[in-house]
């Protein structure tokens, strides 16, 4: 925590009436760990309300506590505009909670405790949940699935949600930028999980947690892993190596059965233009994502070569040069709209003048399909069969 002089708290607040892989050893029977999820980020203001609020400021380590309603403004746009405020980084400013055992951010109510952050630039403040690993994960359900879902696709979430956030905690590595002076141990958002607040949770979200606490997926011989999930596979599951590059113990390849098929969002067509393609290789090759020598510039005929969904990567030619493209490499540059998935094949249709993407799934194809899940427990399998389909190289555990 950076030390500043306190006199700036009275610039922050204002009251009113009425927040890689790694190899631990797994030890059954240690507590239950807490977490920090950065629920919202980069907010001008933030509103803070409950009962019986207990608030810290940490800079100057100030506790108040209030009776009864009270409602807490933070003004986070004063940061940058004040000369007091010398902070590099992250800085940790204030943290509440209640005898509840509530908080209200907005119109989202939090168990457990709500902590501020200032942002990276000191404009505007992050909000951050700390609370328990299982209620975490209870309220994450209804986010990840629908809580209506089988108990037994629930509880294959709940283990592969847990076993990616133990991961996430124990590495304490959640941003690039930050590094380990992140205040968090992941943010709520499709880049990492998506998280539910208190009233997301139900009595099948808490089933489902509560029969599995403190599973979690690991190696044959204990590592901790990232745990990865998507929506829909459309038939078609990946390694984390041929999306992101980067090799995973445990992670083996594609099971067979397409057990999403009817389920969710059918195969969707897309179109891309050629000089939006030809961008693209352009910026392949600035950075250094494609081995070719010769400069990629101009405008020259981009043939593609016989491709279909099977394959990983796309073969063409830009004129004479021949160019290799892993196909995740599109989703990567284009986004999730005209790419919803990694399962696609591409080919040039001459009558419309675009390029023609055909393709079926949702996600980036990796580990545990969510739609799979459910058809698989709809069927009758257990949350262990369910988890050993689509990670047969991991096995369950209890962490704590």
């Amino acid at each position: 925590m950076h030390r500043i002089c306190f006199t700036f708290i009275f610039l922050l607040v204002s009251l009113s009436d009425s927040f890689g892989e790694i190899t631990p050893i797994l030890v059954t029977g240690t507590p239950e760990p807490k977490i920090r999820v950065r629920v919202n980020k980069s907010l001008k203001n933030v509103i803070i309300s409950g009962t019986d609020l207990n608030r810290t400021f940490h800079i100057g380590n100030q506790t108040k506590s209030f009776s009864g309603r009270k409602k807490i403004k933070f003004n986070c746009n004063l940061f940058g505009k004040s000369q007091r405020f010398k902070a590099k980084g992250p800085t940790l400013l204030a943290s509440l909670n209640s005898m509840t055992g509530l908080v209200t951010v907005g119109d989202k109510k939090y168990m457990g405790t709500v902590d501020i952050v200032s942002s990276e630039t000191n404009d505007s403040c992050d909000v951050i949940q700390e609370t328990r690993l299982e209620d975490y994960i209870s309220g994450l359900l209804a986010k990840e699935m629908n809580s209506a879902w089988p108990i037994e696709a629930l509880k294959a979430q709940a283990v592969a949600a847990r076993s990616y956030a133990l991961h996430k905690m124990e590495t304490d590595h959640v941003s690039r930028t930050l590094g380990h002076d992140a205040h968090y141990d992941l943010e709520s958002s499709e880049k990492h999980q998506v998280s539910g607040s208190f009233f997301d949770i139900t009595r099948n979200t808490d089933l489902a947690t509560s029969e599995t606490m403190g599973e979690v997926l690991v190696t044959p011989n204990g590592k901790l892993t990232p745990i990865f999930f998507h929506a829909k596979c459309g038939g078609k599951i990946l390694r984390p190596d041929q999306v992101w590059s980067n090799a995973v113990t445990g992670y083996n390849a594609n099971p067979k059965g397409n057990y999403c098929h009817g389920h969710g969002q059918k195969d969707w067509v897309k179109g891309l233009s050629y000089d939006r393609f030809a961008s693209f290789l352009k910026w392949l090759q600035r950075k250094k994502l494609i081995h070719v020598k010769s400069k990629i510039s101009g405008k020259k005929r981009i043939k593609i070569l016989k491709d279909n969904r099977d394959r990983n990567s796309l073969r063409l030619y830009w004129g004479d040069i021949h160019i290799v493209v892993k196909k995740p490499l599109f989703r990567r540059y284009f986004g999730r709209i005209l790419f919803p998935s990694n399962n696609f094949s591409m080919n040039w249709n001459t009558q419309k003048s675009k390029f023609i993407i055909s393709g079926s799934g949702l996600g980036h194809g990796v580990g545990m399909c969510q739609l799979g899940a459910l058809d698989m427990a709809k069927k009758g399998w257990g949350y262990r069969k369910i988890l050993s389909h689509y990670f047969p190289g991991h096995k369950i555990e209890k962490a704590y």
